[in-house]
């Protein structure tokens, strides 16, 4: 087999990624944390309304007018990200996969849990903690480490408790383990484009 010689460009960006890895670059702007926590949250307070007004029948609906708001916009705010001219190393690449694999699994966990007739919820916060942390060690970011430690730790709470106060948990956690990263995240995105 024929190894390929890289050509000096490439071997130039290669170098480059590898320095914006050791000096931690920060290409992560929180955006995502921010809009799907913010979708999670308001969904899981809309369906527990629901179901405490004995609309429980109808309140599923709003997961899925959830995906039908948030996917337009992530994809909109990425379009306009990369028109801006920003390259995308192989890190972010990675990265993108990391989540792909993520959505991927989470639906295809979410449509096994109820075709057995199981809330998926414990489930899905197993998923997210996961994503969240590998995210969290890739970036070397300790509040996305630490949201992944409530995510599991309430995943583990949700079993012991009914639906409703399951969705006011699952609101919890995403609120410690997306918003809170999700602002800082920004901040720090912010204040490094400054310098």
């Amino acid at each position: 087999m024929q190894k390929k010689e890289l050509s000096h460009e490439e071997s130039l960006q290669v170098i480059q990624e590898m320095i914006d890895m050791a000096k931690n670059k920060i290409t992560e702007t929180g955006f995502h944390f921010l809009l799907w926590g913010i979708l999670i949250i308001a969904t899981s307070l809309a369906q527990y309304m629901l179901i405490t007004n004995g609309m429980t029948h109808v309140s599923y609906w709003v997961w899925a007018i959830m995906p039908i708001i948030g996917a337009p916009v992530a994809l909109i705010y990425e379009y306009r990200r990369g028109k801006k001219g920003k390259t995308r190393s192989k890190f972010d690449k990675m990265y993108g996969y990391l989540w792909m694999g993520f959505v991927i699994t989470l639906i295809v966990s979410i449509f096994v849990s109820l075709s057995f007739g199981i809330n998926p919820i414990a489930f899905i916060l197993l998923l997210v903690g996961l994503a969240t942390f590998v995210s969290g060690a890739l970036y070397r970011f300790a509040p996305l480490i630490f949201g992944s430690f409530v995510f599991w730790i309430t995943a583990a709470i949700c079993p012991q408790t009914d639906v409703p106060n399951q969705l006011l948990i699952n609101a919890f956690a995403i609120f410690i383990g997306y918003i809170i990263p999700g602002i800082l995240l920004w901040k720090r995105y912010k204040e490094t484009k400054h310098v």
